[in-house]
C-alpha cells in the first residue's frame, strides 16, 4: 500500500520471501505413488495371474475351464485389462501404507502442548527436533511445520503465516488430487479396452460368416463355424471381464480416496489448533518505527485482521464440525441398527408365541364351532320334525273346523226353518187362543198361590168321645 524505505521492516519481508522461495523450490513430501512400481508390480501379477489359471486348461470342470479360457484364450486385450487393474491395485496398496505413515506421524503430536510459542529459542529447539527426525524427510505435516516456523520467525506475522498456511493447503490438495490422474487413467482405459476386444472379436466374426457363405466344403464349414465361436467368444468375454474389474476397483479406489481427503483434514486441523492458534497476537511484538509510512503499515497489520484467516478458521471448523457430525451419525446409525435387530428378534420370538398361541385358540374355536354346528344341526332338525308334525295335526283341526262350519251352517239353516215355522204358528188363530187361555190359567192360579200365602189361624177343637 505504502512505499517502503529500507527499514527492518523490509528486510524481514525480504527474509520472508526468501523463506517462501526455498519452500517452493526444495522437493516437498507428497502423496504420490511411485509409477514405476505399480507398473512391474503389474506386469510380474499379471504373468502369474495367466499361470495359475494355465492350470485349468484341461480341467473337467466348465467353470475352470471358463476361467482360463477368458484369461488365457481370448488374445492380447485380457492381458491389458488385467495389467492396468493390478498397475491399480498397486496404487491403493502404496497409498493406504502412505496414508497410515502419514496419520502415525500426525498422532505423534509433533508440537507438543507445553511449548511457548512466543519464546524464539524454545520455537529454535523445536524446529531443530522436528528436522532431526527421521520422518522428516516423507512427513508432510513434519515439513510444513518446518516452514511455518521459519515464516514466523522471520516475520512475526500471524496474518502472514495463516496465508501461508492457507496456499500450502491448497496446493497438497492439488497435489493430492493429481496423484489419482494415472489411476483415473487406467479406470477409464479398462472398459475401452473391453469395447475394442468386442470389436475385434465381432470382426473375426463376420470374417467366419463370409467364409461360411461361400464354401460347401464340410471341413471348411467347420473352420469357419470355429472362427465365429471364437470371434463371438472375445467380443463378449473381453467386455465381461472389463466391467467386473472396474466394478471391483472403483470402490476400494473411492475409499482410499477418501481416507486422504480425510488424512488433509485432521492435519490442518492439527496445525490450526497446536500451532496458529497458539502464536502470541501481533500487539506483544516489538516493531521498529523509522517514519510514519513503517508507523501505518504496522497499525494496519496490528488492529486490521486478515479475512483470509478467518476464512481459513471458519472453513476448518466447518470441515470439523461435520466430520463429528459424520462419526456420531454413523454411531446413532450402528446403535439404530443394533436395536433395530435385537426388536426384529425379541418381536419374532413374541410372534411365535402368539402365532403359536393363536393356533391353539383357532383349534378349539374349530372343534368348539363343529360340535356346535352338530348340535344346532341335531336341533334343527328335531324341530323341522315337531314343525311336521304340527303342520299335520293342524291340518287335521282345519279339517275339524271345516266340518264345524259345514254344521254350524247346516244348524243356521234349520233356525231359519224353525223360526219361519214359529212365525207361521204365531201367525195363527188356534195360538192366539192357546195363549189367551194359558194367561187365564195362569192368573187363576196366582191369585191361589196369594192366598196360600196369607197367615192362617189354625183352632184345634177337642171332642170328647
Amino acid at each position: 500500500m505504502f512505499k517502503k524505505s529500507g527499514s527492518h521492516a523490509d528486510e524481514a519481508e525480504e527474509v520472508a520471501v526468501l523463506e517462501e522461495a526455498d519452500a517452493v523450490s526444495v522437493g516437498r513430501p507428497t502423496t504420490d505413488a511411485n509409477v514405476f512400481f505399480q507398473l512391474i508390480f503389474g506386469v510380474v501379477a499379471t504373468i502369474v495371474l495367466a499361470l495359475a489359471v494355465s492350470v485349468f486348461r484341461n480341467s473337467e470342470s466348465s467353470s475352470l475351464k471358463y476361467i482360463n479360457d477368458i484369461i488365457n484364450e481370448r488374445g492380447w486385450v485380457q492381458y491389458g485389462e488385467v495389467l492396468m487393474s493390478f498397475m491399480v491395485v498397486a496404487l491403493m496398496v502404496l497409498k493406504s501404507r502412505i496414508i497410515k505413515n502419514q496419520l502415525k506421524v500426525v498422532a505423534s503430536n509433533p508440537i507438543p502442548a507445553e511449548i511457548d510459542l512466543g519464546n524464539d529459542e524454545e520455537v529454535h529447539r523445536l524446529r531443530e527436533s522436528i528436522m532431526h527426525r527421521e520422518e522428516y524427510s516423507w512427513s508432510i505435516i513434519l515439513n510444513r511445520i518446518d516452514r511455518a516456523i521459519g515464516l514466523w520467525l522471520s516475520t512475526k506475522d500471524v496474518g502472514r503465516v495463516t496465508t501461508w498456511a492457507s496456499a500450502e493447503s491448497t496446493r497438497d490438495t492439488s497435489s493430492s488430487d493429481s496423484s489419482y490422474s494415472l489411476c483415473r487413467v487406467l479406470i477409464w482405459a479398462i472398459p475401452i479396452l473391453g469395447f475394442i476386444g468386442t470389436v475385434l472379436g465381432l470382426a473375426v466374426a463376420v470374417s467366419g460368416f463370409g467364409v461360411l457363405g461361400g464354401s460347401a466344403e464340410i471341413g471348411a464349414i467347420k473352420e469357419a463355424i470355429g472362427q465365429v465361436t471364437l470371434g463371438l467368444g472375445v467380443a463378449f468375454d473381453t467386455t465381461l471381464l472389463a466391467l467386473m474389474l472396474t466394478v471391483l476397483l472403483m470402490f476400494p479406489l473411492s475409499f482410499i480416496q477418501r481416507s486422504e481427503e480425510n488424512f488433509f483434514v485432521e492435519l490442518e486441523n492439527y496445525l490450526d489448533d497446536m500451532f496458529v492458534s497458539r502464536l502470541p497476537s501481533g500487539d506483544k511484538q516489538s516493531i521498529v518505527i523509522e517514519n510514519l509510512e513503517d508507523s501505518i503499515e504496522a497499525a494496519f497489520r496490528r488492529y486490521i485482521p486478515d479475512p483470509d484467516r478467518y476464512d481459513e478458521v471458519f472453513t476448518r471448523s466447518i470441515e470439523k464440525a461435520a466430520s463429528s457430525v459424520e462419526t456420531r451419525f454413523a454411531g446413532l446409525t450402528k446403535g439404530y441398527e443394533s436395536a433395530l435387530k435385537q426388536v426384529a428378534t425379541q418381536m419374532s420370538s413374541e410372534m411365535a408365541g402368539v402365532m403359536d398361541g393363536v393356533s391353539k385358540s383357532a383349534q378349539g374355536v374349530v372343534t368348539g364351532y363343529q360340535k356346535s354346528a352338530s348340535e344346532l344341526q341335531a336341533a334343527t332338525e328335531a324341530s323341522m320334525k315337531k314343525s311336521i308334525d304340527a303342520a299335520q295335526v293342524l291340518a287335521g283341526k282345519l279339517d275339524e273346523v271345516s266340518k264345524l262350519a259345514a254344521g254350524v251352517q247346516e244348524l243356521l239353516q234349520v233356525d231359519k226353518a224353525v223360526q219361519k215355522s214359529l212365525s207361521g204358528i204365531s201367525a195363527s188363530e188356534d195360538f192366539q187362543k192357546t195363549l189367551a187361555d194359558l194367561r187365564s190359567h195362569i192368573s187363576t192360579t196366582t191369585e191361589f198361590c196369594t192366598k196360600l200365602s196369607q197367615p192362617r189361624v189354625i183352632t184345634l177343637h177337642e171332642e170328647v168321645a
